[in-house]
């Protein structure tokens, strides 16, 4: 940490604070999906906002992130875990069908789909482990 603030004696309070702050596995969760360069999709507010009707809640549209956080507690609290990421597993499946019309309707797009499909695709197998995870912490 402060070999950071070694590195770069420029560097502003509020960027050493954020640095300083741990990271908990929640807001990675979050910020794997709300980042497609990191997940290989986008999920839009309007996508969170179906989602959750899809769950069963009608959530305010705001910041991506804090929608998605408000769905996730919803779903907590609501021992609706497995579904919501049930739901999210058949939305990026729905994008990965997506960029495979692409790729076959334009044969030459596939240098750019393919990586997208391939984080889309480990994304899926994290949500997967994430359902197994849930059943793991029911039982204790």
């Amino acid at each position: 940490m402060n070999d950071d603030l070694m590195k770069n004696p420029f560097m502003t309070n509020m960027k050493f604070l954020q640095q300083a702050q741990e990271e908990t596995e929640f807001q990675r969760i979050l910020k794997i999906l709300t980042v497609p360069a990191k997940s290989g999709i986008y999920i839009s507010r309007y996508d969170l906002k179906k989602m959750g009707t899809l769950l069963g809640v009608d959530i305010p549209v705001k910041e991506r992130k804090e929608m998605l956080k408000d769905l996730f507690i919803y779903a907590k609290q609501m021992n609706q875990m497995k579904e919501f990421l049930d739901i999210i597993i058949d939305f990026v499946n729905y994008r990965i069908s997506q960029y495979n019309q692409i790729t076959d309707d334009f044969p030459r797009t596939q240098k750019i789909t393919a990586p997208w499909i391939k984080k889309a695709q480990s994304l899926i197998q994290f949500l997967e482990n994430m359902k197994k995870e849930v059943d793991i912490y029911k039982n204790i």
